[in-house]
């Protein structure tokens, strides 16, 4: 009984010698997101927006070519509503943009 003392007693006091102990820390890399998205509330401006580099009659061609391709292509026009009415939750609104691709 006495020996079962003093190893209760040794064990706990090599207890709290190594609860004053610190662990040093590990170091740990840092990945970097293999791809960083950037939300900004400014207005987002591509070439075409471009003062000097606007044209009427490119601006005619090109409307030309997308409602060409919003009536002769489907995947065109599903893309398109997918992109434009998509994020409408309200149905009746919804339906309003999806009609105006027909």
């Amino acid at each position: 009984m006495r020996n079962t003392k003093l190893i209760g007693l040794a064990g706990g006091g090599a207890l709290l010698a190594l609860a004053g102990v610190t662990i040093p820390a590990q170091a740990q890399m840092i990945v970097p997101p293999a791809r960083i998205d950037v939300y900004s509330n400014m207005p987002q401006v591509s070439p075409g927006d471009d003062p000097a580099n606007w044209s009427a009659r490119k601006n005619v061609v090109e409307s030309n070519r997308y409602e060409r391709l919003t009536h002769t292509n489907p995947a065109f026009r599903a893309a398109r509503i997918r992109k434009e009415c998509g994020p409408i939750t309200e149905p009746d609104l919804y339906q309003q943009c999806v009609a105006t691709f027909y």
